[in-house]
């Protein structure tokens, strides 16, 4: 039997950089991908932000398809609000190729890459030497510490007992021919209690990614949202591809158990307050891969050992994601009519606008509305009101 220090399972953005920490920290590592290439099925969005990019640590940036400088927010009944700045604040990837690029990082520092080796289940060793990690045809390996990095399925985590989310969207995405108003901005589309919102996500000045999350069926959304006249009317020709997936916001209670940590999706580590899961997922998964190593190399995988990853990671981000829940508790509280008043508030206040462009940051928005917050006025009672309410 194949015996490694850390196993890490799921060569997604998280789990790569989860085995490349590992292998950097002196651990031997192994990162198992139950597909036969990385990167696909593809279930992102793939716009991400600066922060992530850099977080990533990648040399070559050849999977960035577009700088985005700005958006465009619609509310339901046609307000709209618009900003743009002068530097790139996101941008639009090829998933593939990104996740290509952090698995050959990975494979770089020293890390084993496994592809076709789906993990089954989980088997605690009785002398306590680590898990043995029972792969689709049957074979054995074993590990002392094993990250499971799966995705928003985790079946593995729940087997652990880690627990669930706290709440999972539904999303869905089709590449289309279509108009773009500006390939430099991304457009947001609010539509009241609808889980998150929609999405056109420019690719050239003739391509979008159009898409959306909700608490329902994403694809019926889906089909309901191409049908608006703002999006109807400029779409050219037929859906190239369709992206579906599931979205975990909130993340699990407990993200650690004897010789297991969880991370990413599979811990619940997204941004709710627009859907990012890659700039969390990095910065969590370098200390999952840090922490394996040593615990593994300490001979104590014990959950109160492994504990320290799950303080440390909510400790960096752990405030940000409770702050985003509760900005997407807000918008699906708002109906309609408030989400009208917002933006059209906000589209009659030029300064807040400059304070979005300058502060504007999708990787962390709470410290755009610790920006904002103190220069409503009177005239946005019902706004302020609204925001304390959902940020407590």
């Amino acid at each position: 039997m194949e015996k490694y220090d850390v196993a890490v399972v799921g060569a997604g953005p998280a789990g790569s950089m989860a085995a490349r920490y590992a292998a950097k920290e002196g651990a031997n590592a192994i990162l198992l991908e139950e597909h036969h290439s990385i990167g696909w099925p593809v279930e992102c969005a793939g716009l991400i932000g600066w922060r992530a990019l850099d977080v990533a640590e990648l040399p070559a940036n050849n999977f960035i398809l577009r700088n985005l400088r700005g958006a465009t927010v619609f509310s339901p009944g046609g307000e709209r609000v618009a900003f743009k700045a002068k530097s790139s604040k996101a941008y639009v990837v090829d998933r593939r190729l990104f996740d290509r690029a952090l698995a050959l990082e990975a494979i770089r520092e020293g890390a084993e890459l496994r592809l076709g080796s789906a993990v089954r289940c989980i088997e605690r060793n009785l002398n306590n030497n680590g898990n043995s990690l029972i792969l689709g045809d049957n074979e054995k390996i074993e590990a002392k510490v094993v990250i499971t990095a799966e995705g928003v399925r985790s079946h593995l985590a729940r087997k652990a007992g880690l627990g669930l989310p706290r709440l999972i969207l539904s999303g869905a995405q089709v590449e289309v021919p279509f108009k773009v108003d500006d390939p430099e901005k991304v457009e947001v589309h609010l539509i009241a209690a609808l889980g998150l919102f929609g999405w056109v996500i420019p690719l050239d000045a003739d391509t979008a990614r159009i898409g959306l999350c909700s608490t329902g069926q994403a694809c019926e959304y889906l089909k309901a949202f191409l049908q608006k006249d703002r999006i109807k009317s400029r779409i050219l020709g037929s859906p190239v591809s369709l992206f579906v997936g599931g979205l975990p916001l909130g993340p699990s209670k407990c993200t650690v158990t004897d010789g297991l940590l969880a991370v990413g999706d599979a811990a619940g580590q997204v941004k709710p307050s627009s859907g990012g899961g890659i700039y969390p997922a990095l910065m969590c998964a370098k200390i999952a891969g840090g922490i394996a190593a040593a615990a593994s190399m300490e001979g104590d995988w014990s959950a109160t050992r492994l504990q320290e990853y799950d303080k440390k990671w909510r400790a960096l981000v752990g405030r940000e994601l409770e702050i985003g829940m509760k900005l997407n508790q807000l918008l699906t509280r708002m109906s309609n009519e408030d989400i009208d008043e917002a933006i059209q508030y906000l589209g009659k206040r030029p300064d807040l606008i400059k304070v979005i462009v300058d502060q504007g940051d999708i990787d962390q928005p709470s410290l755009l509305m610790i920006k904002i917050l103190p220069r409503i006025g009177f005239d946005g009672i019902k706004l302020i009101k609204l925001i304390k309410h959902a940020l407590g």
